[in-house]
């Protein structure tokens, strides 16, 4: 009982980054209304580097359910996401790229265990990654690992769940990662439950990796 009260008094922002995934992002943010608890709050962070005209076309669609801000990434990806929490009001920071999509029952179960967990400031989320495409020479090339589903680099945890405190952040402009949280809580990686789910295409992922390489 106590811990059903608490979960309705936390507050989640859930920070979405997008640049030119339009569809995928239309179907997080339906997801989301869909399983979100009513108090939680959705802030979709644009890269308008090079404006994507669907991706606009989805936030005009959804301007009234969620908050949007956009941004040029300037090659610094720790400060284009260090935009989210500028604007967030909530109590954590559930932060999720436009790709991504999590698993319900972690939508459903973050709050007690976020509860359960008082003393973690930060949650790192178990990511199931696939790539359509891939072939075994890519995944030599790429130093990556595959288990028996498939999965790429398996559980490839994520840092993206943290209190809202003014001092967890992120940092470094390319491959960043978040600062300044004192206790990380692990969520369990032997079934999908606690798991986000990233799928893309082989095409895409080597776009991504040149992009990176350029910076």
């Amino acid at each position: 009982m106590i811990k059903h009260w608490f979960r309705k008094k936390i507050k989640l922002s859930y920070g979405i980054t997008v640049c030119n995934e339009a569809v995928e992002l239309e179907r997080l943010i339906l997801f989301l209304l869909l399983h979100k608890d009513r108090q939680d709050e959705i802030i979709v962070l644009q890269d308008v580097t090079s404006t994507d005209r669907w991706v606009n076309d989805v936030l005009n669609a959804y301007r009234r359910d969620v908050l949007i801000r956009t941004e040029l990434l300037n090659n610094d990806f720790a400060g284009f996401k260090n935009k989210l929490i500028d604007v967030a009001t909530g109590d954590y920071m559930f932060q999720i790229d436009a790709d991504e999509m999590p698993a319900v029952d972690l939508i459903r179960k973050v709050k007690p265990v976020l509860v359960k967990q008082r003393d973690a400031d930060c949650v790192a989320v178990p990511r199931i990654n696939f790539v359509k495409g891939i072939t075994p020479a890519l995944v030599d090339q790429w130093n990556w690992k595959l288990d028996d589903k498939d999965r790429i680099n398996f559980p490839d945890y994520q840092l993206r769940i943290f209190r809202l405190n003014q001092s967890i952040h992120w940092r470094n402009k390319v491959h960043e990662e978040l600062a300044g949280f004192k206790n990380c809580y692990y969520l369990p990686d032997d079934a999908d439950d606690f798991c986000l789910i990233h799928v893309k295409d082989v095409d895409r992922q080597q776009r991504q990796n040149d992009f990176y390489g350029s910076i």
